[in-house]
Formats: structure tokens, sequence, C-alpha cells
């Protein structure tokens, strides 16, 4: 039984009218023993006691009329026959136990909740997405009050409300969740390949389009993965991290030692374990909003460890440079036709006359 149901039934009942108008004579004990016996939220008794003493109970003769026409303004409202029947069958039942005036006001609050139900509805069918700028990070409040933190170049949708079914979410690019616990309505996070059911925690999820891997970590809570064309949920402890390959379909949940390898980056760090170097320049991209050439592929083979933290793209490369034989080259900006300059480009060249420093 839904609330409107259930207060249906409640302000048809004379016993529940008078104990709700009565309530200021009772104590806090029998306030609560009330909320009991009527399986109500102190909430819920509040509005019910707000609802009802608004009300005047003095008969009053009103001509049909007056009743006709109340009862036709609310019909407009309605536009399916199903509603119709439902409506009708609720007045026979109210009209039956309760005065005129307390039936107009119900018609009244009907409308309202009709009014409301529609805007919901609405709200519900309308998408936002938010976008972090390259080279910049995005915090975004979702419907249920849960905290988004965007990666540069990233992009997250959702509805204006979540509904009280579902919580979907479309992520392209990374992010890190905090997200409000609901265990009967989990948030599921989709991406073009993995998708996320969220029970309440905290996690990162990195899903670029560009990237071979869809990777999640997760930190505190419960999540579960699944592929868009799989039907089996995986799920994930506390530390662990899953992995998934999107040229041959495979995923790999794994302990992770050191979670800010995943999750640094929202601290402003950039932090690199036995990652490939191709790998790194790749992020570097997206980190410092630049192009960069690597001009021989196989430098991008080197695995290498680093962390960064407020070094600029030249104090970064410049360490690389002193572990690997490469040479980088800055070249100038040039002025576009309408008046922007382009992106900034860098290239990176091997050097035959720097030695290997590390395997």
């Amino acid at each position: 039984m839904d609330n409107n149901e259930k207060f249906d039934q409640l302000f048809a009942d004379e016993v529940f009218q008078d104990e709700i108008l009565h309530l200021q004579d009772f104590s806090e004990e029998a306030q609560k023993a009330i909320c009991e016996k009527y399986s109500l939220s102190e909430k819920e008794l509040a509005y019910a006691k707000k609802f009802l003493s608004g009300m005047s109970f003095r008969t009053k003769e009103l001509v049909a009329e007056e009743i006709n026409y109340a009862v036709h303004r609310l019909q407009k409202t309605i536009h399916t026959t199903g509603k119709n029947i439902k409506f009708i069958t609720l007045v026979s039942r109210v009209a039956a136990v309760l005065s005129i005036p307390l039936f107009l006001s119900t018609l009244y609050f009907y409308q309202k909740s009709q009014q409301f139900d529609e805007t919901h509805l609405a709200l519900a069918k309308t998408i936002n997405t938010f976008e972090a700028p390259a080279g910049a990070k995005t915090q975004v409040v979702l419907p249920d009050g849960s905290l988004v933190w965007l990666n540069s170049g990233s992009r997250i949708s959702f509805p204006a409300v979540f509904n009280s079914k579902s919580r979907d979410v479309e992520l392209k690019g990374e992010a890190f969740f905090e997200v409000v616990k609901n265990e009967k309505v989990p948030m599921v996070v989709s991406t073009p390949n993995l998708n996320v059911k969220v029970y309440g925690t905290k996690f990162n999820l990195k899903a670029f389009e560009e990237d071979k891997i869809v990777e999640t970590a997760l930190l505190e809570g419960k999540i579960s993965v699944f592929s868009g064309k799989g039907k089996q949920e995986y799920f994930l402890e506390p530390g662990q991290a899953a992995s998934f390959s999107i040229q041959n379909q495979k995923l790999q949940i794994s302990k992770v030692d050191d979670m800010s390898v995943y999750t640094g980056w929202r601290d402003g760090k950039l932090i690199f374990n036995d990652e490939s170097f191709a790998g790194i320049l790749q992020k570097l991209e997206r980190w410092y909003n630049v192009d960069i050439q690597l001009t021989d592929p196989e430098l991008g083979n080197y695995s290498l460890y680093a962390t960064f933290f407020d070094e600029n793209i030249e104090q970064v490369l410049e360490i690389f440079s002193n572990s690997i034989p490469i040479s980088v080259e800055y070249p100038k900006r040039e002025k576009q036709a309408d008046g922007n300059y382009s992106k900034r480009a860098i290239i990176i060249k091997r050097d035959p006359g720097k030695k290997l420093m590390v395997n």
C-alpha cells in the first residue's frame, strides 16, 4: 500500500480523525503509541494533524451545482479512464463518512498531488550533463545528495530527479563517487563497456573512450560490475580493483596495495606505478591539456614509477628524460584565424646520446 492509499483509509476513519484533532491533549508516549497503532512516522503524523486541523467539520448544505463544478474542475486534470474510476471510488468511500467541506478539501489535495506527480515525472525526463574542462576538475552533487568528482575531460549525465525505482547515471571519462546508501534502490553507473551497481560506497571509475581498459577501484562499501552484454555480476570488496579489457571482454579482479594510484588525481597527485611510458603520456595529455607526439613508438614500452604533485609539464618530462633516453621539443604555439592559439604541442624523440637508467 502506498502513502496515498494509506491516508485515504485513515482520513475516512472517524476514530483516527478524533485522535489526531485532539493530539495536543495526549502525552508524548501516547503520541508514539498512535504512530505505532497506525504505522506512521513522526513526519506523517505531523502531516495528518496539519491536514485535518485545516478542515471545518461543520455541516453545510451545498447545492448540486457547486459539487458538480468542483468535480468537473478535478476531472479536467485527470487524463486516463483508469484514474477516473479510481477517483470516483475514492470519492464514494470518503463522502460516505465525511462532511462536504472535507470532501472539497480532499478534492483540492488530490488535485495538488496530481500536479506534483506530473512535475516530478517531467523532471525525471530532464537529463543534466556536467563536464570537467580539459586540464581541470569539477565536483557535482547528484539529486540524492551523492557527490561526484570529475577528472579532466570527463562527462557525467543523470536525470534532474531520481525516481523511486532507479538511480541511473552515465559516465564518460573518470570520476570518484561518494554514493548515498540505499540498498533498495542501488545506483547504476553506466559506461560504454562496463556498468557498476552501487549500494552506498566510495569508489573510483575510469572509462575514457580512447582507453583499451575500464578500471574501477573500491575504497568503502559494496559495488558489483557487469558488462553491457552480460548479466552476471561480479562483486568487489574494499581494497580491490576490477580491470575490464575491451578487446577480449575479460574481467580481472585484484587486491590493491596502494589505492592512491587510482584516487590520487582527486588530490592533485599524478601517481604512476609500473606503468608504460605510452600510458603515462596519455594521462599527461589530459592532465595538462596538451598534445604529445612520440616519434619512436618503442619508447612507449618503458615501464616507470613516479609521483608528481604541482609540477608543470616541463618539470615532469625533464624528470623522465633523466631516466629514459628521450629529448623533448616544445614548438611555438601558432595563432589561428579566430585569434585563439592552438593547443600546446610537445614532441618527444629518442636521444641516442643518453644511456638507459632504468629497465
